[in-house]
C-alpha cells in the first residue's frame, strides 16, 4: 500500500475530507459529535496516517520556532543555563529556539513579521541597560507573542519571569537559622549597575534576621577582614561569584569552612552548586522559568507576571 492520504482516512471513517482535516488539526471552528471524532481518530491510527505538518504549518503560517533575544554577552556563563532551559522547553513542545540579533534597535521583531518565528523569549540580566517598556510596547504593537525572563516590570497581560531577590536571600537566611545558626552575616559586592537587585537582597537579609530576633550585619566583600569571621556561625553571600571569591580568600589564608562557619549563596543561578567545592545555595529553577516563558509564547498559558519559588541546593559549604 502506498502513502496513506487524508482521503483514505475519510473513506475509512465514512466522513468528508474536510471533516478529517478539522478534527486532526484540532480546529474549533466546527463542532463534531464525539462518535465522529472517535471514528476519525481510530481510522487515522489504524491506517497509520500522519498529517503533513509542513504543509499544515504553511497554511497556518506557523514556523514552529521561537526567537530568543538576549542582552547578555554571548559567552556569558550565566546566559547558558537560561538559554538551555528555553531551548529544551521549546523542543519538548515540537519547536526550535532561534537566536535573534537586533536587540539594540528592535529589528529582531522583523523575524516575526516575516513569519520566521512565532514569538520571542527575551533573556535579560538584572543589570542590563535596556528600555524594557520600549520592547514591550514594540512587541505588543507588532502582535508578537513574547515573554521576558528576569524582567523588572510586572504588568497584567504580559508574560514576565521575575526573580525575587528578596525572597531568595530570605530563604538562604532561613536555611541557616533552621540549622541552629544565630550569628549570621551578609556579604555582597556593590555595583551601581546592580543597585536595584542588591538593595532587594540586603532587605531580604535584614528583614529575615530581624524577624528571628537577631542582629543584622551587612558587609562589602572588599572591606571584610578575615578575622571578623571568627565569631560568625553563618555567612550569606549575595551571589555565587561573591561566595567563591570569599572562599578563595579563606583558603589562601588557611581558614577552614564549613568547620568554622556555614557559607551559602543567595543566588538566582542553579549552577551555583557547581565547582571544585560544591556550594550550597538558595536558587531559582532555570527549567521552571524556561518552561513558563515558552508555554506563554505558544499560548498555552495566560500571559502574566510569574515568580519562581526559591529552592535549596545542598553543597559542602553547609554542615548537615
Amino acid at each position: 500500500m502506498g502513502r496513506v492520504t487524508i482521503r483514505d482516512v475519510a473513506a475509512a471513517a465514512g466522513v468528508s475530507v474536510s471533516c478529517v482535516s478539522y478534527i486532526l488539526n484540532g480546529s474549533t471552528e466546527k463542532k463534531y459529535s464525539e462518535k465522529t471524532v472517535k471514528a476519525v481518530k481510530r481510522a487515522a491510527e489504524q491506517l497509520g496516517y500522519s498529517p503533513n505538518r509542513v504543509a499544515r504549518n504553511m497554511r497556518m503560517q506557523r514556523a514552529n520556532a521561537i526567537g530568543v533575544v538576549t542582552f547578555w554577552e554571548s559567552g556569558s556563563a550565566e546566559l547558558l543555563p537560561s538559554l538551555r532551559a528555553v531551548t529544551e522547553a521549546a523542543a519538548a513542545l515540537g519547536n526550535i529556539a532561534v537566536m535573534c540579533t537586533g536587540a539594540e534597535d528592535l529589528s529582531y521583531i522583523n523575524a516575526f513579521r516575516n513569519r520566521t518565528v512565532d514569538g520571542f523569549v527575551l533573556i535579560a540580566p538584572s543589570a542590563a541597560q535596556y528600555n524594557e517598556r520600549a520592547h514591550i510596547r514594540a512587541l505588543t504593537e507588532a502582535g508578537a507573542p513574547f515573554a521576558i525572563v528576569n524582567a523588572t516590570l510586572q504588568i497584567d497581560g504580559v508574560a514576565t519571569v521575575i526573580y525575587d531577590y528578596y525572597a531568595v536571600t530570605a530563604a538562604a537566611v532561613r536555611h541557616l537559622y533552621e540549622r541552629g545558626r544565630r550569628r549570621i552575616i551578609y556579604v555582597d559586592e556593590f555595583s551601581q549597575e546592580s543597585a536595584r537587585e542588591l538593595r532587594a537582597r540586603r532587605e531580604g537579609y535584614v528583614d529575615t534576621v530581624r524577624a528571628f530576633g537577631l542582629l543584622p550585619r551587612t558587609c562589602d566583600l572588599s572591606r571584610l577582614m578575615t578575622e571578623e569571621l571568627s565569631e560568625v556561625e553563618g555567612v550569606v553571600c549575595a551571589r555565587a561569584e561573591t561566595a567563591r571569591a570569599l572562599m578563595r580568600r579563606l583558603l589562601d589564608e588557611g581558614v577552614r569552612f564549613p568547620a568554622s562557619f556555614d557559607l551559602i549563596a543567595a543566588s538566582a543561578e542553579e549552577a551555583a552548586a557547581a565547582g571544585a567545592i560544591p556550594l550550597s545555595a538558595a536558587a531559582f529553577s532555570y527549567r521552571e522559568a524556561g518552561e513558563y516563558a515558552v508555554r506563554s509564547v505558544l499560548g498555552m498559558l495566560a500571559p502574566c507576571p510569574f515568580t519562581p519559588s526559591p529552592h535549596l541546593i545542598e553543597g559542602k559549604t553547609v554542615r548537615a
